[in-house]
């Protein structure tokens, strides 16, 4: 069952289009997001409504929480009224702070910044924050899906593997990987691909079945 993870489209619904596509192709049985559907972007109704209506299950992000806690969304220029339809409030109204899963025999958690923190940042730069250290410790999942920071990451520890996806948002003046990832079952590895090419950028080499 091959996995396809998305995370901060951010309103982007047609950088969305380009990376269900690309997943689509690939052949993925199964995508998950890792939220911030909303917040920067121009077209917030139009993003929710093609992963409500694929069926992607989604995690709620800090944008996703700022929309419904302020009725306001963070875009290039600053904060401005959520004027959205009422479906779109109901379907983020409905998102999980956290999902969790077996897939390929595997126990996957999936957060938007940290399972301590929607705003706590995760980074291929730094080590493992003891947020991530304290959720290997009290659980039994093997694997950590993340987004949030935009950068795309896969970071191994003694517990398990923690995978970012990076961001499918392509609106200019903001930080994005513009990427999605595809988890092979065959070859128990991390892919990650460009939205604009289609190329592949990166190859996790290290099989997820030798943590």
């Amino acid at each position: 069952m091959r996995l396809g993870l998305i995370a901060d489209v951010h309103a982007d619904p047609r950088a969305l289009e380009d990376a269900l596509r690309g997943l689509d192709s690939h052949g993925v049985d199964q995508i998950l997001c890792a939220g911030d559907l909303v917040g920067y972007g121009d077209e917030p109704d139009a993003a929710v409504a093609l992963l409500r209506d694929r069926a992607i299950p989604c995690v709620r992000g800090n944008h996703d929480r700022w929309a419904l806690e302020r009725r306001q969304l963070l875009g290039p220029r600053g904060w401005k009224p959520a004027v959205l339809h009422d479906d779109t409030w109901d379907f983020l109204q409905a998102l999980p702070a956290c999902d969790q899963r077996i897939w390929a025999g595997r126990v996957l958690a999936v957060h938007h910044g940290s399972p301590a923190s929607d705003t706590e940042y995760v980074t291929p730069y730094r080590p493992l924050p003891a947020s991530v250290e304290r959720f290997w410790a009290a659980g039994n999942a093997q694997v950590l899906i993340l987004g949030h920071t935009h950068i795309p990451m896969i970071g191994r520890g003694p517990y398990g593997t923690v995978i970012n996806p990076g961001s499918v948002l392509g609106v200019p003046g903001i930080q994005t990987s513009y990427s999605f990832a595809v988890v092979d079952p065959d070859i128990l590895a991390f892919r990650l691909f460009d939205i604009r090419t289609g190329r592949e950028i990166r190859r996790d080499p290290i099989s997820l079945a030798e943590e």
